[in-house]
């Protein structure tokens, strides 16, 4: 054999191996999510909190609740404060740790869906859809957020994932588990109705009345979720249903009528899927249309050894489709008003949805299309963090360092700190006040008050009311130009007067 074809042979096998090499890197395994996930939470965590000027009003939420552990609070039920409770235990109850719980959960719940479409879908296919997933801006944008939509979304892909072990591995142990997520979720948020009704339909596709494990076992999860649920179903009771009633007064008691319903409807509707989720599509369509220009390569099988096809496409659109057409069923049936942040548990399903909509028009399975999502991933990345980082505080079209209008910056805090401190002899124990306002101020003062929520005992259960009279308290609000008796200027738009001063009149 001449020394041409020698090194000719060495080259082909290199490349070959290189090749090789290279696709077993962009197609992701477990160790490489957990890198990717890693990474990916450590560079959006760090820029909201060096850009930020304010924690977002969610999370300062979750740390006033936290004075004091409750079966409900006047707006949800209480396990996102309870799992803060537990954690604070150990380390100090910061707006920095609710950062790092916000980012734990929705990178767990990515995670958790890789798995899920990898078991469904192969490998190739499960990362072009978390690849797609992780452009959603209500995860980027938010990753740093902690409330209970970001701990209800853990838990929809806990039910989704253990939902479809039913159908592959049906078992009494699988049914009390999601009988446990269930309850663990409406102890989150009620919205978890909307993965109930998921589950619900998945247990008439699987036709659950033929089998004894299945009629058996819905009737297992049902009891452990109202076991886990009672206590906060006789807390709902003897408070006249606070919640519910918050609920009303903010989004379902709305009543809108005629045409605002549909309007109202398709507004939630475009926001969800050309909005929040267009960088998912550029990935996706990026990465398609690219593949389309490449020489043809080998395609991975639909589905996963032994995983029916068709019965995966149908979880797959249950998940990712149910759940949207609800919400808007409430707005167009019932004219409630919907919250646009109320995708948040649900929105990354509806990646995989669209893929099996488009179904085999588009080579998903194939290793050049994984190949190019990495690239319009990388460069959708980009231009989602330069966006975030041009709106934020300190960016190039942010906010000015001293804006108050509705995330008071320190300035704002030592503002009312020093004053009240004068004129009190000593730190403010008390503040009253809308919460979004009283509860940002609040952290940020050194002696960290309670909060007395819009001024009303009933929504603060960690201030009792025989209390009140020996304790520095003082009422903040926004004041324009002129300033009520007995108030006095802080920074920007925000005032404040004392409480006594305000009780005498």
């Amino acid at each position: 054999m001449s020394s041409s074809l020698v090194v000719s042979s060495s080259v082909s096998q290199a490349a070959a191996r290189l090749r090789a090499w290279a696709g077993r890197r962009v197609v992701l395994d477990g160790g490489g999510v957990a890198l990717l996930m890693a990474v990916y939470g450590l560079v959006w965590v760090l820029l909201y909190a060096l850009t930020t000027l304010s924690p977002p009003v969610d999370n300062v939420e979750q740390l006033v609740w936290l004075r004091s552990m409750e079966w409900g609070y006047f707006k949800h039920p209480p396990l996102p404060t309870w799992i803060l409770g537990a954690v604070a235990t150990v380390f100090d109850a910061t707006p920095e740790l609710t950062y790092l719980l916000g980012a734990l959960a929705t990178l767990a719940s990515l995670a958790l869906y890789w798995h899920l479409l990898r078991g469904l879908r192969g490998a190739r296919y499960a990362t072009l859809g978390l690849l797609a997933a992780m452009g959603i801006t209500l995860y980027c944008g938010r990753i740093y957020y902690y409330n209970h939509n970001v701990l209800l979304m853990l838990w929809v892909a806990l039910a989704a994932w253990l939902s479809w072990r039913l159908a592959v591995r049906p078992s009494l142990g699988t049914w009390a588990l999601l009988g446990l997520v269930a309850g663990l979720g409406m102890l989150t948020k009620y919205q978890f109705v909307l993965a109930l009704a998921v589950v619900g339909l998945w247990w008439l596709r699987l036709q659950g009345w033929r089998q004894a494990v299945h009629r058996n076992g819905a009737l297992l999860a049902a009891l452990v979720a109202a076991l886990v649920f009672a206590p906060h179903l006789y807390w709902l009771v003897s408070h006249e249903w606070m919640p519910l009633a918050y609920a009303k007064s903010s989004a379902l008691g709305h009543d809108l009528r005629g045409t605002q319903r549909l309007l109202h409807g398709l507004q939630f509707a475009l926001d969800w899927l050309l909005n929040r989720s267009l960088p998912a599509w550029l990935v996706l369509g990026g990465a398609w249309w690219w593949a389309r220009r490449q020489p043809a390569a080998a395609v991975q099988a639909g589905a996963e050894a032994g995983v029916p096809v068709l019965l995966a496409r149908q979880f797959l659109l249950l998940w990712g489709v149910v759940p949207l057409v609800l919400m808007l069923l409430m707005a167009w049936l019932g004219g409630s008003k919907l919250h646009l942040h109320w995708g948040t548990a649900f929105m990354l399903w509806t990646v995989p949805a669209v893929m099996e909509c488009v179904g085999a028009r588009a080579p998903w399975s194939a290793l050049r299309t994984v190949r190019a999502a990495w690239l319009v991933f990388a460069l959708v990345q980009a231009l989602v963090m330069a966006q975030a980082w041009m709106a934020s505080p300190k960016g190039v079209r942010g906010y000015k360092a001293d804006h108050t209008d509705f995330f008071p910056s320190e300035r704002v805090a030592a503002s009312i700190d020093r004053q009240a401190q004068a004129l009190l002899d000593g730190p403010v124990d008390v503040i009253s006040g809308p919460q979004e306002l009283a509860s940002v101020i609040a952290v940020r003062l050194p002696s960290k008050p309670r909060v007395l929520v819009d001024g009303r005992l009933e929504f603060s259960p960690w201030i009792r009311s025989e209390e009140l009279p020996g304790l520095r308290v003082i009422e903040v609000f926004y004041a324009s130009s002129s300033l009520p008796p007995g108030a006095y200027q802080a920074e920007g738009h925000v005032a404040w007067r004392p409480w006594k001063d305000l009780a005498s009149k």
